[in-house]
């Protein structure tokens, strides 16, 4: 595991590794009270990572329904917002178990994080908020480094 990924381990898909594994970005998420995991994709549902008690079949199927809440979120944004601007923020979904906090990372990624009850929300949303600039930050250097010509 790399310095940045002590709380979140490495997830494999189909047998092998992520190409990008950007699990590191969940420490310090997984690090809050009442935090209990996390799952890092893409815009198109691919998972990109996770916390180490996430398998792939949990973080894959987390990441696709994630994916669509988030689509669907966009959908209504837009619909609703009159010509305003309808960008998704965050989607905080309160269940019987506690909490899941949704949030876009750009255009490219999102971050969910699963919580319980005793959650503080605040910090919740902040350390995300947080952590989706720091995610973007490495989705563009890893674009720009697989881009001949383009420097970060």
């Amino acid at each position: 595991m790399d310095s940045h990924s002590a709380a979140a381990g490495r997830v494999q898909t189909k047998g092998r590794p992520l190409a990008l594994d950007v699990s590191w970005v969940l420490s310090p998420l997984l690090a809050l009270p009442g935090v209990a995991r996390g799952v890092v994709l893409s815009r198109d549902g691919l998972i990109l990572g996770g916390s180490a008690d996430v398998n792939a079949e949990t973080g894959e199927r987390a990441a696709a329904m994630t994916s669509s809440v988030l689509g669907a979120a966009r959908a209504l944004c837009e619909g609703l917002s009159d010509g305003g601007d309808g960008e998704v923020v965050d989607i905080v979904i309160s269940a019987g178990s506690g909490y899941y906090y949704i949030a876009p990372a750009g255009d490219r990624a999102a971050i969910v994080v699963a919580a319980t009850h005793a959650v503080n929300m605040g910090a919740l949303a902040y350390e995300v908020q947080l952590q989706v600039q720091k995610l973007i930050k490495a989705l563009d250097e890893a674009s720009a480094a697989r881009t001949p010509g383009t420097r970060a």
